[in-house]
C-alpha cells in the first residue's frame, strides 16, 4: 500500500490490486485512525465512505486534503489500477 501524500500529520495511501477495487478512492491515515474517501469524477464532491477511529475534526481535515489534491491523488489510483 504505497502512500502518495504526507501532509499535517496524515498519510494518504492507495491499496493495491487484487485487494483493491473501484471506485477510485485513498485511505487517509493519521495516528490509529483512518478514513476511506472516495475520489469524485468530474462535477462530484469527495465522499467520506467509512472512519475507523478517527476524530471528527480529523475527518473534516482529511476530506479537506484529499479536496486539495485530488488531481493528483486520481493520477496515483490510475498509475496503480490503470
Amino acid at each position: 500500500m504505497p502512500t502518495v501524500l504526507q501532509a499535517n500529520g496524515f498519510r494518504v495511501r492507495v491499496l493495491l490490486p487484487p485487494r483493491e477495487h473501484p471506485p477510485p478512492h485513498v485511505h487517509v491515515g493519521k495516528g490509529e485512525g483512518e478514513v476511506v474517501v472516495t475520489l469524485p469524477q468530474a462535477g462530484e464532491a469527495v465522499s467520506v465512505r467509512t472512519v475507523y477511529r478517527m476524530r471528527a475534526a480529523d475527518v473534516v481535515a482529511a476530506v479537506r486534503l484529499v479536496e486539495g489534491h485530488v488531481e493528483q491523488l486520481r493520477a496515483a489510483w490510475r498509475k496503480y489500477h490503470g
